[in-house]
């Protein structure tokens, strides 16, 4: 029962994230707020990816309550969203409020996806069944409320918008507390500091992060432009949503089956496929957009970039850090890679599209996937080198 919770938090979390981020601009500027409100509006949830999740990193870690935290977060979330949207706010109490909700959400995936983990005995076919609900979630909020706010406007998005959260509370309010934690027997030769230098500094860690940052770095430029570059090349509405929903679905199926996926090979293979998919994924963006066949195919690999990625990272930092830092580790990871990584994505993406025409920004995404590539390939040569080795860093 505790993966049915686990899986409708899931799925109102991403159904928030999908009115979110495609529907807010749009109400925004439907109740009267000009373009620099909208466009700071907008960037808080990157900012708040960079500094929030660790700190709720630290809180769950340091307290070994994730439970509390995720829905202490999430009902701060509510409460936050319905002072922002249920009222009409002056531009600088939105800005405020809009901050203050994406600070108390900034930690719920790291938190869940640990939390999650560890439900699924560390299984990632299992966690992949429940985590691919997010996806559905997002997928069916894009789509319903797409089509509400096409035939009666942008009226109701405060009610839909609200309600994900709520229902996030209430799923949260089911999960099972956690169990009292024994860290006196941690043992995991990768970490003998403390704080940052135990996350950041021991063995193929510093190359592990910079792979994680360069490859949400390639992904920070495609969510931030590739509707605007299909746009370029004359490719409808309908069509690129289409583009965006296979992607997504490739995303779900590959969640459901991926358990025989990763029997298969080992975590860092995984991780290494996951950024070569990236450099060629956006190598076929950049070079060949007027063939619609291939951009379908490129966003089928998804599935690769996306969802494989997703699962062998939170696998790979579970397998390597100490207990008490897991969750932590994983709110590195949004911090280093969603935050850092998909800011600076979408910051130099918009000066490589002006500098050098719209393809340019993908091929600097490809660039970065294969960045990431060599970086895994070294990563995984230094993890599998002898303890003094990894220990000396």
């Amino acid at each position: 029962m505790q993966l049915g919770w686990l899986a409708l938090f899931y799925a109102a979390y991403f159904a928030f994230v999908g009115l979110y981020s495609p529907f807010l601009g749009p109400y925004l500027k439907s109740i009267g707020h000009n373009l620099d409100v909208i466009a700071l509006a907008l960037g808080m949830m990157q900012l708040m990816r960079i500094v929030g999740p660790f700190a709720w990193g630290w809180l769950a870690d340091h307290t070994g309550n994730r439970v509390r935290w995720i829905r202490l977060g999430t009902f701060a979330g509510f409460c936050f969203a319905a002072l922002a949207f249920w009222y009409q706010q002056t531009p600088s109490h939105l800005i405020v409020l809009v901050l203050l909700l994406n600070l108390s959400i900034s930690g719920l995936v790291p938190m869940s996806d640990s939390y999650a983990m560890e439900r699924c005995a560390g299984c990632t076919g299992q966690y992949g069944q429940v985590r691919l609900y997010g996806s559905l979630g997002f997928v069916l909020a894009v789509l319903v409320f797409g089509a509400v706010a096409d035939r009666f406007g942008f009226a109701s998005y405060p009610f839909w918008a609200c309600a994900m959260l709520l229902l996030g509370f209430v799923a949260a309010l089911k999960f099972t507390p956690d169990s009292p934690r024994v860290t006196s027997t941690e043992n995991s030769i990768l970490f003998t500091g403390s704080g940052f230098k135990r996350l950041l500094l021991p063995g193929p860690m510093p190359l592990f992060w910079l792979a994680a940052f360069f490859m949400i770095f390639a992904h920070g430029v495609f969510y931030a432009f590739f509707s605007l570059y299909l746009l370029e090349f004359n490719y409808s509405e309908m069509s690129i949503g289409g583009l965006w929903a296979f992607g997504v679905m490739c995303e779900v199926v590959f969640f459901a089956l991926q358990a025989r996926f990763f029997k298969r090979f080992s975590l860092n293979t995984w991780l290494c496929v996951s950024f070569a998919a990236c450099a060629f994924r956006f190598a076929l963006t950049a070079a060949f957009p007027e063939y619609g066949w291939l951009m379908l195919f490129a966003q089928g690999l998804h599935a690769l970039t996306f969802a494989a990625h997703h699962t062998a990272t939170i696998s790979w930092l579970r397998e390597n850090l100490p207990v008490k830092l897991v969750v932590r580790g994983q709110a590195m990871y949004a911090t280093i890679a969603y935050g850092l990584g998909g800011s600076a994505g979408t910051f130099l993406g918009r000066f490589a599209w002006e500098w050098g025409g719209p393809a340019s920004a993908f091929a600097m995404a490809s660039v970065s996937g294969l960045i990431a590539l060599l970086l895994g390939w070294r990563f995984t040569i230094a993890s599998k080198q002898p303890t003094s080795a990894l220990l000396s860093g």
